[in-house]
C-alpha cells in the first residue's frame, strides 16, 4: 500500500510540474511575440489606434500636439515616464507634448488638481517624479490637498502657496478643461495617447513600447499630409 501511495504522489507531483512547465513555456512564447513579432508589425488602424469620431481640425504647418492622459495613482503611468522622457528627447520641433491630469475618481481628481496647481505655480519640475516615487514606491498616501502641501513644502513652492493656488480660479478652470477634454477623447483608461486630436493610441495592444511606435507613425502621417497640401 505504501508502495502505490508513493507511486501516487509521485504522478501527482510529476504532472502538476509539468503543468507549471507548459505555464511557463506559454508565458515565455508569449512574451516572445510581444517583444518582437507585434513589435515587428505594421501599424493598423482600429488594431493600434482609432480614429475620433471628431476629430480636431489641424491647419498643415500647425504642431502636432501629442496628449498623454494620466494620473499620478496610476502605475502604468508611473513606469511610462522613463520611456516617455527618451522618446522625448528624439522629438523634432513640430512636436508638442503635454500631459492632461484624469479626474476619474475623488483621489484622481485630487492628484489631478495638485498636478495642475504644480504646474501654474512653476513648482512641478521639482516635484512630479517626487511624486510618482512617493505614491508607487514608499507607499505615500495624499488623501488631501493638506497632505499634498505638507510633501512639496520647499520644493519649488511653499505649503502655503501650494494651498492657495490649489483653489485659486486658473486652476479650477484648468481642472474643467482637463475634464471637459477627457471626455471629448473619451478617455477611459491612464496612460492614454491623443496624437493631433484625432487618433486615440491603444496603450493595451504591443505594450508602451509599441504605442510610441505608433505614436512615431502617426506622426509621419501628419507630416506627409502637411507635405502634400503644401
Amino acid at each position: 500500500m505504501a508502495r502505490k501511495k508513493d507511486t501516487k504522489v509521485i504522478v501527482a507531483r510529476n504532472t502538476i510540474i509539468g503543468f507549471i512547465t507548459l505555464v511557463a513555456i506559454g508565458m515565455i512564447g508569449f512574451g516572445t511575440y510581444v517583444t518582437t513579432g507585434f513589435a515587428d508589425k505594421d501599424v493598423a488602424e482600429n488594431e493600434d489606434y482609432i480614429v475620433l469620431d471628431n476629430p480636431r481640425v489641424r491647419r498643415a504647418g500647425e504642431p502636432i500636439e501629442v496628449v498623454e492622459f494620466f494620473s499620478y495613482a496610476c502605475i502604468h503611468c508611473k513606469n511610462f515616464e522613463p520611456l516617455l522622457e527618451d522618446w522625448l528627447e528624439d522629438q523634432e520641433e513640430d512636436v508638442v507634448f503635454r500631459r492632461q491630469p484624469t479626474t476619474f475618481s475623488p483621489i484622481y481628481a485630487l492628484l489631478a488638481q495638485s498636478y495642475l496647481t504644480l504646474e501654474q505655480t512653476g513648482a512641478l519640475e521639482d516635484n512630479h517624479t517626487r511624486i510618482f516615487r512617493a505614491l508607487h514606491d514608499t507607499g505615500r498616501q495624499f488623501l488631501t490637498k493638506e497632505m499634498v502641501a505638507d510633501y512639496v513644502d520647499g520644493r519649488g513652492i511653499t505649503r502655503e502657496a501650494f494651498i492657495e493656488g490649489f483653489s485659486s480660479p486658473d486652476v479650477r478652470q484648468a481642472m474643467r478643461e482637463a475634464d471637459r477634454e477627457a471626455r471629448e477623447f473619451n478617455i477611459t483608461s491612464t496612460p492614454s495617447l491623443v496624437v493631433a486630436g484625432k487618433y486615440l493610441v491603444r496603450m493595451t495592444v504591443g505594450g508602451q513600447r509599441r504605442a510610441l511606435r505608433v505614436v512615431d507613425e502617426l506622426v509621419a502621417q501628419e507630416r506627409a499630409a502637411d507635405a502634400e497640401a503644401s
